[in-house]
């Protein structure tokens, strides 16, 4: 006991405490890190400790940045602008406080001034070619068609995009009749998908009512075909609960339930048209007390498109399905499902959904629209159209593409030609692009290729923050049994009482997870 008393006093001494101070403020000067001379000093077993924490620390380090790195969708000088500056090694190694309170307060100040004025735009890293936007956006265009080239499958197909335009009332009739006379719907080798625009075209005053639906076909026709029998369709509510599914487990890809109902029709790519997500809008023009103007847009469903002849049984088919509810709904082993983050390069090439993508870009290596994403994407892996079930630019959950900036929105857009050949405003939309395919194994070298692409060229990886087939939640005990209706009336009751019934819509009634809500309990 005498012995420790003495050590605490020696170590209590004000010599000893000099000695520890300024050794601090030379570990500090150096950046945490302890001298040669230090380090010479220690005993083994302290050299040891030391060296142990060191590592530790390391380790945190490099986790920490591979975590981060981990959750961009978008890495490069795009990713720096989206979500800041990736984490700095020396940075974190380093105690410097002085350092870290300036960084601190930069940091503070840059985003107290993006909350007040809004993110700033970056500026273009080389100077526009032309004053013309249509001309510098070919220029731009150019560019990454010539970057993609090396990348490109060498047995490829045509990707030609087709934009249509439909009634509000009837356009998934008016779409099978299209696709009846333009012949494709006879030769659904040549098909890689069709496609609900994920947009909306507002027509007459405000923006309440649509003008028009668009659909995007995906084909490799590059001359007529003869007209044939108008597709045949089969849909799928997003609201009704089609696959059994318990907490915790995957829940079901709208491009899931499509490929079920055609494995039970005995369907495979080269005799399907396309299965579609179906997407809904519901938009309010504001103006009423307490309302803000919204544009929302969102999956209520899947249709599965085929040939009009392979329609016999359909119905049948659809009846048992019906009837054997829930239905496991597993991914089939020879289907490859892509989807790519969209949403998160629309961002920084195209952050207000009611104007035009940005020309000059500021990341010109970025493409500027999803269907050019889409297009590299079926080039690159070499996606043949007779084995393709989708290829589609779609959406995920519900999102509200109202225009305008942070702190203004606007009910107008800009104007552009539509499929009718009119000129109209438009609101963009858009958040997945999704490929179903049947897999072979020179698709593997097609994927490979595809991801140098992204890593390489378009610096991301768009696979992150998709949430494919998330875990399906547990269901609250407020959302089922009586209870859950005596809740649900009393909502709408409040919702009566208070004027607010108008401010539904039918998304209101769509779960997170789609087909398999609620879960098997």
């Amino acid at each position: 006991m005498f012995d420790k008393l003495k050590q605490i006093g020696r170590a209590l001494s004000p010599d000893a405490i000099r000695q520890g101070l300024a050794a601090s403020r030379e570990a500090m000067a150096s950046g945490g890190r302890l001298s040669e001379e230090q380090l010479a000093a220690m005993t083994p077993e302290q050299r040891a400790t030391y060296d142990d924490a060191m590592a530790r620390m390391q380790t945190s380090v490099d986790e920490a940045i591979g975590a981060e790195r981990a959750r961009r969708v978008l890495l490069g000088p795009a990713g720096e602008h989206l979500y800041g500056p990736m984490p700095d090694r020396e940075a974190m190694t380093t105690v410097d406080l002085g350092a870290q309170l300036a960084q601190a307060r930069a940091g503070f100040g840059q985003a107290l001034r993006e909350t007040v004025r809004g993110r700033t735009a970056p500026v273009p890293p080389v100077a526009a070619v032309s004053a013309d936007p249509a001309v510098q956006a070919a220029h731009e265009r150019a560019g990454r068609d010539e970057a993609r080239t090396p990348y490109l499958a060498p047995d490829r197909s045509p990707v030609v995009l087709t934009r249509v335009a439909t009634g509000r009332q009837q356009p998934l009739e008016e779409l099978a009749a299209w696709l009846g006379s333009s012949g494709l719907a006879g030769r659904p080798d040549l098909v890689y998908g069709v496609a609900r625009v994920p947009d909306h075209v507002p027509g007459g005053l405000g923006i309440r009512k649509a003008a028009i639906v668009e659909w995007e076909v995906v084909h490799a026709a590059t001359a007529g075909l003869p007209p044939t029998a108008p597709a045949a369709q089969v849909a799928f509510d997003a609201r009704e609960r089609w696959a059994a599914r318990s907490p915790g487990e995957p829940s079901v890809l709208d491009e899931d339930l499509g490929l079920e109902y055609l494995h039970q029709a005995g369907l495979g790519p080269d005799r399907c048209l396309g299965i579609a997500r179906r997407v809904g809008v519901a938009a309010t023009g504001g103006g009423d007390e307490g309302e803000s103007p919204r544009v929302l847009i969102g999956v209520t469903g899947v249709v599965v498109l085929h040939p009009a002849d392979a329609a016999d049984g359909a119905g049948a088919v659809l009846e048992r399905m019906a009837a054997a509810r829930p239905l496991q709904v597993v991914p089939a082993p020879d289907v490859r499902v892509t989807v790519l983050n969209w949403l998160a390069i629309r961002r920084v090439v195209m952050p207000r959904t009611d104007r035009r993508p940005v020309v000059p870009s500021p990341f010109p290596y970025l493409p500027s629209t999803p269907q050019e994403l889409l297009q590299a994407h079926l080039e690159i892996v070499g996606v043949q159209p007779r084995d393709c079930y989708s290829a589609q630019v779609t959406q995920d959950q519900v999102g509200n593409i109202i225009g305008g900036t942070a702190h203004v929105t606007t009910t107008g857009a800009e104007s552009e030609p539509a499929a009718d050949g009119q000129v109209r405003s438009r609101f963009r939309g858009g958040s997945r692009v999704v490929v179903a395919y049947r897999d072979k194994p020179e698709y593997a070298a097609g994927r490979a290729r595809w991801a140098a692409y992204e890593r390489e060229v378009l610096q991301a990886q768009l696979a992150v923050d998709t949430a494919v087939r998330a875990p399906v939640d547990r269901q609250s005990a407020l959302d089922r049994g009586v209870l859950g209706a005596l809740v649900r009336g009393a909502e709408a009751v409040g919702d009566v009482v208070t004027g607010y019934g108008w401010d539904s819509t039918d998304f209101d009634q769509i779960p997170h997870f789609r087909y398999c809500w609620p879960p098997i309990q």
